[in-house]
């Protein structure tokens, strides 16, 4: 059996996740607040029959129609005429199908079924007790009742209130004054479909609700998702641009490479052209011809030694890191350039006290610094350079900088601007490689190099090398 798996964007993610999570509320809502209606309305209709009944018990004791003592003497006549005319009105109310009055020893003493006086029960003894203590109750009856069958109650869910009511010479523990309760049982109909009224408008407005919520999330999260996707697009132009300029530049610097090479091979090319064809035309003279034939030889020694200085470029691209001592290096490069150049340089040289070792490729290390130092005793010639390796943090990362600094011209902005530009030279029979090979060595290392001038003149090389080399052999 396949399974089929369904892929959804993003805005189908949180249409299904949002309208859930917002039916899932509505429902919680809808039914915690049905809850909680339906039983407010129902206490609030006890509230109410509670006060309707002690305001005609009141009344009728005040107007001498009604008093405690008729409880107490329910079975004379006298007491249940005066007990009708009190509580008899209250059959009157819309689906009252029975009415009991108890005495506060829970006797029934007066009933619109007469033939419950004297009697002592109750459905519901636990809704008496509370109404005898002072609070009003309503229950609802689902119809299984037998004992009152015989009482003309129907087989009908009805609710049963049972409120106290208050006359003179009676008062509980708490100071109120109880005498009485009275029980009404009343058809739940009426009060349903108030009740299923409201619930009804309960859950419309909470529906309603739950959509206006729903469309408004949707709405804006239409609008965020619209910016992040056109912004994903210019991002992913900007990308596409930026490669494509990244892709052009390189093909711009192989180029100027290309041409730069072929610039260095074709003369010595034209001239052991011109050489051949003269050597051919004096070809009657040997001492002539011997003479142009060196000429030749030179030519072709000129380009032998230029592709052999591309090729030694191109081993640059190995990267082989070991465990250097730094202080050991430098020391052993300036003494080779001091001893490569004719001038001999003064060259000095200032680290810090100890051991410094730094996991690097010797090699390149070498051949980056000797370029600088070469660069600067050339910069100034018979002028000072100096050396320095000190600790220096970047970023957070720790890492050793070595600068060489010269006591020349300086550089002009335009120099400066191509610098590590391979090719580039501002010399006279330079190759333009020296730091744009130091440059590459630099960024194999995990550091950088830079170059500016100093406020006393001069310029001054910086090559920085994390602690840690941050790239494997």
């Amino acid at each position: 059996m396949r399974l089929i798996r369904l892929r959804l964007t993003p805005p189908q993610t949180f249409t299904a996740v949002s309208l859930l999570l917002i039916v899932l509320m509505v429902l919680g809502i809808g039914f915690t607040q049905s809850s909680f209606y339906g039983q407010a309305i129902i206490d609030r209709e006890s509230v109410i029959i509670r006060d309707m009944v002690n305001a005609i018990a009141l009344e009728q004791e005040q107007e001498q129609q009604l008093s405690s003592a008729d409880l107490a003497h329910y079975t004379e006549a006298a007491a249940q005429r005066r007990l009708e005319h009190s509580f008899s009105a209250l059959k009157k109310l819309s689906g009252v199908l029975l009415v009991k009055v108890f005495s506060a020893d829970k006797t029934i003493v007066w009933s619109t079924e007469p033939s419950m006086v004297g009697k002592s029960f109750s459905h519901h003894p636990e809704a008496l007790d509370s109404a005898l203590g002072g609070k009003a109750r309503a229950v609802f009856d689902p119809g299984t009742r037998s004992f009152e069958t015989a009482y003309t109650l129907p087989r009908l869910s009805l609710i049963e209130f049972y409120v106290p009511f208050t006359l003179t010479g009676r008062r509980d523990a708490t100071g109120q004054a109880v005498s009485g309760a009275l029980a009404i049982y009343r058809s739940p109909q009426e009060l349903n479909r108030t009740i299923q009224h409201g619930l009804f408008l309960l859950w419309l407005v909470t529906g309603i609700g739950g959509m206006i919520l729903y469309g408004a999330l949707y709405t804006l999260f239409r609008s965020v998702y619209s910016r992040q996707r056109k912004a994903e697009s210019q991002f992913a132009k900007l990308s596409t641009d930026h490669e494509r300029l990244v892709q052009i530049e390189k093909l711009s610097a192989m180029g100027q490479m290309v041409s730069e090479i072929a610039h260095q091979l074709n003369n010595p090319l034209v001239g052991v052209v011109n050489l051949t064809q003269l050597a051919e035309r004096e070809a009657d003279d040997p001492l002539r011809t011997r003479e142009l034939l060196g000429e030749i030889r030179k030519a072709g020694d000129l380009c032998r030694g230029f592709v052999q200085r591309m090729l030694r470029f191109n081993q640059v691209a190995r990267f082989e890191p070991q465990a250097v001592q730094m202080k050991a290096l430098v020391q052993e490069t300036i003494a080779f350039v001091q001893q490569s150049m004719d001038s001999h340089p003064n060259v000095s040289f200032e680290a810090p006290d100890g051991e410094v070792m730094l996991a690097a490729d010797p090699v390149l290390i070498r051949h980056a610094l000797f370029n600088l130092i070469h660069n600067a005793a050339q910069a100034g010639p018979g002028l000072p350079v100096a050396v320095a390796l000190s600790a220096e943090l970047r970023s957070g990362i720790p890492g050793w900088r070595l600068a060489v600094a010269d006591s020349g011209p300086g550089m002009t902005p335009e120099v400066a601007a191509k610098l590590f530009t391979p090719f580039f030279t501002t010399r006279a029979g330079g190759t333009g490689l020296g730091l744009s090979v130091a440059q590459h060595i630099a960024l194999q290392h995990g550091g950088s190099i830079s170059a500016e001038n100093k406020p006393g003149g001069g310029a001054l090389f910086t090559v920085w090398l994390p602690a840690q080399s941050t790239r494997e052999s």
